[in-house]
């Protein structure tokens, strides 16, 4: 009969760490995923400011189209709770993020994005979990200086 206790008292013992474990992977493999993701953002942005220029009056804007994945909560994935990208110079960005296991963390995005209105330095939040097509397109603010602005085509 103790041999019985005790075996039940190991195996519950394992299934505990080996929870934790998963948990501890999960929050760490988010993180991973979704700075990938900001990263191809980056990319994009950046190749976008280097290779094209502001197009005339009336004429279509040079854009840039990325699938972003926001991971989902899962058994190895943790959500996110909150993603956001703030303009805070001239040529930078900071992308800030909180996960579903409370980590936090940011990531500096070597381009200025702004949310819808190029002459306005709106914080674009992400509240979506999934895949959605991100649109950058490359347009004038009020000093007539080129600037990524981000919106979403399909929501």
């Amino acid at each position: 009969m103790i041999r019985y206790v005790v075996a039940v008292l190991l195996t519950l013992a394992i299934f505990g760490l080996a929870g934790l474990a998963i948990d501890d992977a999960a929050g760490e493999a988010t993180e991973r995923e979704l700075r990938s993701e900001l990263a191809a953002v980056e990319a994009a942005a950046v190749d976008l400011e280097a290779s094209e220029e502001v197009s005339p009056a009336g004429h279509p804007n040079p854009r840039r189209v990325v699938e972003f994945s926001v991971p989902t909560r899962s058994l190895t994935r943790a959500g996110v709770d909150r993603l956001e990208i703030e303009p805070v110079a001239d040529d930078a960005s900071v992308a800030r993020y909180v996960l579903t296991d409370g980590t936090r963390g940011r990531m500096i995005l070597e381009s200025r994005l702004v949310y819808c209105e190029p002459t306005a330095d709106r914080t674009t939040e992400i509240g979506w979990s999934g895949t959605k097509a991100v649109r950058l397109a490359l347009r004038p603010d009020a000093d007539g200086r080129p600037v990524v602005v981000a919106t979403f085509p399909d929501s």
